[in-house]
């Protein structure tokens, strides 16, 4: 599993990576950080295109979704668990 941690909104970039990184076959978790939490299902949905939905899981920081009171839309999850996504991801990649 790759892991990516994304803080801006609407990182083109980003986007384009995991696009490629999923079309290869590769297992995606994206924690979304910062400003990024602001991001919707229609968003990603859109930077990703049609993609295989079972080779992606978007979760959000809890302590940055809540304080911007966005907190239902994401799974939640706390820095401790970024901490353990990290150790378990065999690719750490942070944008």
């Amino acid at each position: 599993m790759e892991l990516h941690l994304l803080s801006r909104r609407s990182d083109l970039r980003a986007w384009e990576h995991l696009r490629a990184r999923i079309d290869a076959g590769a297992m995606v978790e994206i924690v979304l950080l910062h400003e990024a939490v602001m991001e919707t299902e229609v968003t990603v949905g859109a930077a990703l295109g049609g993609l295989d939905p079972s080779k992606l899981v978007v979760m959000a920081s809890s302590e940055a979704a809540t304080r911007r009171r966005v907190a239902e839309r994401w799974a939640l999850i706390d820095y401790s668990g970024i901490i353990d996504r990290c150790v378990k991801a065999e690719k750490v990649t942070s944008w």
